[in-house]
């Protein structure tokens, strides 16, 4: 075997995560006992007496705010995921092409991916004709961007919090001073001249090196959208905020449902953002079980009883996990081949080509993969 083959051939870790993510309804169903087992044993803290406290008083018409959270949560994300794309010369996505990479990172995809649905914004700029490096700095870019708008809103809302003398313990609402100076870090890291020095890396770097190199990148990505004048990339900070508000909303129809939720709305966000710090398109298998029990645990300490914590959770997770599912399955191609298509363009990647005709599984077109920028 030539020393490219075995550089090339993947780890046993890598091989195994492969042959799962072959079969993606074993993936859909690993997720879904994870979710019910996480249920279970917060269903057996919570007690049967208290939750069927909380079922017998069920107030139907707030589940309408749950679907149309999520729907202004997906069209926020498509205007993030374009605005994201496009800065500093970036590829531009078409709205179809946007839309068919957020349904489907927020659905299937989202589930049956290890690595979450930023795989499916990484392909996305691929396909789009972006360089390995510049796509992984985009979707790091994209991540930051998320957090750059939750994390200074969370700490507003810590502050109210506290100003209020709400009963939440400080120990949930201090930590939030931390986005301070950890905002203040990142400006310093992605000045310019820290950069350009920081985000380059040699190609036989370690993956260490490769790591902080792709996420300075990020960081001066997100640096360039805050600093461009609002005509440029407004719509991007404008949808995600808009993301982050569909959600919260959504989980405030779910808790509602089973009655009004004893807690503020600065509380919440606070709830909110401390049970949900990794989102479910960061996660393997959209967070499934991890992200039942923070958030359940986080509604209680600000407030909710566990009960009701519990099962708003489950109403919440229904519309921000399951149901996107049956969209994404609608708009694209099988799972199994779209995984091919994707591993093949890596491949041909690692090899060398600078270009190639391929199939857009998520636009349902082909273009080339263009050479890498400079």
């Amino acid at each position: 075997m030539s020393k490219s083959a075995a550089a090339a051939r993947p780890g046993p870790l890598r091989r195994a995560l492969g042959w799962v993510e072959r079969r993606p309804l074993l993936v859909l169903l690993v997720p879904a006992l994870l979710a019910l087992g996480a249920i279970a044993g917060l269903a057996d803290i919570a007690g049967s007496e208290r939750l069927d406290r909380a079922e017998h008083n069920l107030h139907p018409e707030w589940l309408v705010l749950c679907f149309f959270g999520e729907l202004v949560a997906y069209a926020g994300y498509v205007l993030a995921v374009r605005d994201t794309a496009k800065v500093d010369n970036g590829p531009k996505l078409s709205f179809g092409h946007s839309i068919r990479a957020v349904v489907g990172g927020f659905g299937v995809f989202a589930a049956t991916r290890t690595n979450g649905g930023f795989a499916v914004d990484y392909w996305a700029l691929r396909t789009a004709g972006e360089d390995r490096n510049g796509a992984v700095a985009r979707v790091l870019a994209l991540g930051a961007l998320e957090y750059a708008v939750l994390a200074p809103a969370t700490l507003c809302a810590a502050i109210a919090v506290i100003a209020a003398g709400e009963d939440v313990s400080l120990g949930l609402t201090l930590p939030w001073l931390a986005v301070i100076p950890g905002g203040l870090a990142a400006v310093w890291l992605s000045s310019p001249e820290r950069a350009r020095r920081y985000a380059h890396h040699s190609p036989d770097a370690g993956r260490l090196r490769q790591a902080f190199a792709h996420f300075v990148a990020g960081l001066s990505i997100l640096r360039s959208m805050f600093l461009a004048p609002p005509r440029e990339h407004g719509l991007g900070l404008l949808g995600t905020a808009l993301y982050w508000a569909g959600d919260i909303a959504c989980l405030w129809g779910a808790l509602a449902f089973f009655g009004t939720p004893p807690l503020s709305v600065p509380a919440l966000i606070v709830g909110y953002s401390t049970g949900y710090v990794l989102t479910r398109r960061s996660l393997p298998a959209g967070g499934a079980g991890v992200v039942e029990i923070a958030l359940t645990f986080a509604l209680s300490w600000v407030g909710v009883p566990f009960g009701r914590a519990l099962l708003g959770v489950v109403v919440y997770r229904l519309f921000n996990l399951w149901l996107p599912i049956l969209p994404a399955l609608a708009v694209l191609p099988d799972v199994d081949e779209l995984r091919r298509d994707f591993d093949e363009a890596e491949r041909e990647s690692e090899e060398g080509q600078p270009r190639r005709r391929a199939r857009n599984p998520l636009s349902g077109g082909s273009r080339p993969l263009e050479k890498p920028r400079n």
